[in-house]
């Protein structure tokens, strides 16, 4: 089907909710509600997964996102973007947003609505609702990162539109129901899974490293995440600093897009003030992230916030030895010194400290990684995680 646009769509007048939408027959299809596809984060790639996935059981999928210019990324997973584009959800172009999403509900039948951040969980939720859509999921994947005092309160009112609320870890649940006054029985917890099978085959680390222009007989920490404050990248060049001394070739890799550029030009001045710029390598967005992440000896994720990284997930099924901070659902899979390390937010010190300790003595590594690969294969693949969907949404639509 050929991706709609926000000029697509019949230009006819019609009440903005005129009379109440009725299903049919039973339905299994789904709209996906997203803020932005611009950047496309973990968040982003997890819910195009699961709609390719659901579209193999027998599940329609189709997906709005309110923001212009989605990634050229977006159109490449095969399920339908709608771009609605708005500014402000109290506006007259609201308004007409709002109209077009009623004639998508109605045309589409669709049973179930899933919102994504926090415009599409609130003016998209209440859309959804006044359109006739009585299944309402929420998914939740963080706590609050970019929430205002007036999202807070709209949170609470918005709480009983929800059928359910999806949280990515134990850690964002506990958040959300203090938060939205979200009672325990909606609440479910889906981790993020990791295609398993993409990092079962071997490569040839020296060809990789070519290709990605890193130096091949040094050893190479990696670290994966869009540049942006909150990732803690600059606690990265901090600890890369302190390494560097005692290992003056190694490699330090971030990939990632350059989604501030303003952070990311402050970054590149204090790899200068640090001396590290034969040793500190941007690569900006990889598209081949397990050939990246099994060609490195050290992943490190020292993050200020999280909801639940994939990339962890990523670097364990990688086998590759995992050192994160301790925040958000980072604990859930990560036990310390069990299936990686976790250090304390902003402590550079530990990090490096860490870092150093698994270069000394490869083989504390290799125990760690095996137990981490076994977790992932138990407990976070892919399959898992969209089976976990599935229940909900047929217990959903069978009530």
């Amino acid at each position: 089907m050929t991706p709609l646009t926000n000029n697509a769509l019949p230009k006819r007048k019609m009440a903005l909710f005129p009379g109440k939408v009725h299903a049919s027959a039973p339905d299994r299809s789904i709209l996906f509600l997203i803020d932005q596809l611009t950047e496309m984060g973990g968040a982003e790639r997890m819910m195009f997964e699961l709609a390719n996935h659901l579209k193999k059981v027998g599940y329609s999928v189709s997906i709005i996102t309110f923001r212009e210019n989605p990634s050229p990324e977006a159109y490449t997973y095969g399920t339908e973007v709608i771009v609605l584009p708005i500014r402000s959800c109290v506006s007259w172009q609201a308004i007409g947003v709002a109209r077009k999403i009623r004639q998508i509900i109605r045309e589409k039948n669709i049973a179930i609505a899933q919102t994504y951040f926090e415009s599409s969980d609130l003016f998209g939720a209440v859309v959804c609702w006044l359109s006739g859509v009585r299944k309402i999921c929420s998914s939740r994947r963080d706590m609050g990162l970019l929430r205002t005092r007036k999202h807070m309160l709209l949170y609470k009112l918005c709480a009983p539109l929800y059928s359910r609320v999806f949280a990515v870890s134990k850690r964002v649940a506990g958040w959300h129901q203090q938060r939205d006054a979200i009672v325990p029985q909606k609440m479910e917890v889906i981790y993020n899974g990791v295609y398993l099978a993409t990092y079962n085959h071997r490569i040839d680390r020296d060809q990789v490293r070519k290709a990605f222009g890193i130096p091949l007989d040094v050893p190479v920490v990696t670290t994966i995440a869009n540049i942006n404050p909150w990732k803690g990248l600059d606690v990265f060049l901090e600890t890369a600093a302190i390494v560097h001394n005692e290992y003056p070739e190694i490699a330090f890799v971030i990939a990632g897009d350059k989604t501030d550029l303003e952070h990311y030009h402050v970054l590149q001045n204090r790899v200068q003030e640090l001396g590290l710029s034969s040793n500190v390598f941007f690569l900006g967005r990889v598209s081949d992230v397990p050939s990246l992440l099994m060609s490195s000896d050290i992943f490190t994720l020292l993050s200020r916030t999280e909801g639940f990284p994939n990339v962890v997930i990523e670097a364990m099924a990688a086998r590759v030895p995992v050192i994160a901070t301790d925040v958000g659902g980072t604990s859930e899979v990560v036990t310390d010194g069990v299936t990686g390390y976790l250090v304390p937010c902003e402590d550079h010190l530990t990090a490096a400290a860490t870092v150093l300790s698994l270069l000394s003595f490869p083989p504390r590594g290799d125990r760690l990684t095996n137990t981490a690969r076994a977790l992932v294969e138990q407990q976070f693949s892919i399959e898992t995680m969209v089976q976990r969907h599935i229940e909900v949404y047929d217990a959903l639509l069978s009530a």
